[in-house]
């Protein structure tokens, strides 16, 4: 299990040392102040990764549902529309996925905490040694004196292939000497570095990824290879299928009607389908992203 500290791994994208080199001249004064409020703050988020954490360990794993009831709040609210909120809720999830994938066990992959959130990236499988099994799932957490108070969760269902090769759930890149410490300062680097290149693609930038993105890119979204010239396509033909503004049109026997994705089509509205498009990204200290899926999707028009 990946343990990381902040979050720009929830965006999809990836964080060099280059990029995010540290200052110098610094008054020391100043930083003896600040070094003591990061280790205050990194301290209190290694106490909310190892509350969180408990809810796969001790309430999954062991069936131990007095621990979802010490570990969540009373007005717990619960981002999945389907659940009910509070303990229960949360209990009734669990017993939800239990029933989908018989003798389950919940094995966390990856966890980071930023400030009050924690995230989880955890494989829910009854052959968890087999990464092409079960289901990927992402939970957000809001933790607040010692209780869970909020979530947002997301399910994908493990493909049995990925277009790179790489699992959902492996670590592919390797440090060319060895994982390095990094700061508390460099991490804060790290985090803008990458929100802000998440952000400008977003926007529609792609030019960004040439800037941002090392060549190599390992990715473990299942319909992407590896490396940055595959993600430019998928933005650019994203872009290219995106919704497009339509004049109203007079609807009658015969003519065509607006659909719901600003395409016409005849009498009938197109469906769409889904393309995964989020994933899951560390910061690294080095020249070389990774990025995990979620089951956000992107719903692409079908051409007509």
């Amino acid at each position: 299990m990946r343990h990381r500290k902040t979050l720009p791994w929830l965006a999809a994208v990836a964080c060099f040392a280059t990029a995010c080199s540290s200052t110098s001249g610094t008054d020391p004064a100043a930083t003896s102040t600040t070094s003591a409020a990061a280790r205050s703050a990194s301290d209190s988020e290694e106490r909310n990764k190892g509350l969180v954490l408990r809810l796969y360990s001790e309430a999954f794993n062991k069936d131990e549902t007095d621990v979802v009831k010490e570990l969540v709040a009373t007005d717990y609210v619960q981002h999945d529309k389907a659940m009910l909120g509070g303990a229960e809720g949360q209990i009734k999830q669990f017993k939800d996925v239990k029933a989908k994938i018989p003798g389950v066990v919940a094995t966390v992959k990856h966890v980071a905490a930023d400030g009050d959130l924690v995230a989880v990236h955890w494989h829910a499988s009854a052959t968890p040694k087999n990464e092409a099994t079960g289901q990927a799932k992402a939970d957000l957490f809001r933790v607040h004196k010692g209780k869970l108070v909020e979530h947002w969760g997301i399910t994908q269902t493990v493909p049995a292939k990925t277009a790179s090769g790489n699992s959902l759930f492996s670590d592919v890149y390797r440090y060319p000497n060895g994982e390095p410490t990094v700061s508390e300062e460099q991490e804060e680097k790290n985090r803008k570095f990458a929100v802000d290149a998440y952000r400008k693609l977003s926007d529609g930038d792609a030019s960004v990824i040439d800037k941002s993105w090392d060549p190599r890119y390992y990715q473990h979204n299942p319909i992407a290879p590896n490396g940055t010239a595959p993600l430019k396509r998928f933005f650019q033909q994203s872009a290219q299928d995106a919704p497009r503004p339509a004049a109203p049109m007079a609807a009658g026997p015969g003519s065509a009607t607006p659909s719901p994705t600003g395409t016409w089509c005849g009498s009938s509205a197109p469906t769409t389908s889904s393309r995964t498009s989020s994933a899951w990204s560390t910061e690294r200290s080095s020249s070389t992203g990774t990025s995990w899926p979620t089951a956000s999707s992107l719903l692409v028009p079908q051409r007509c």
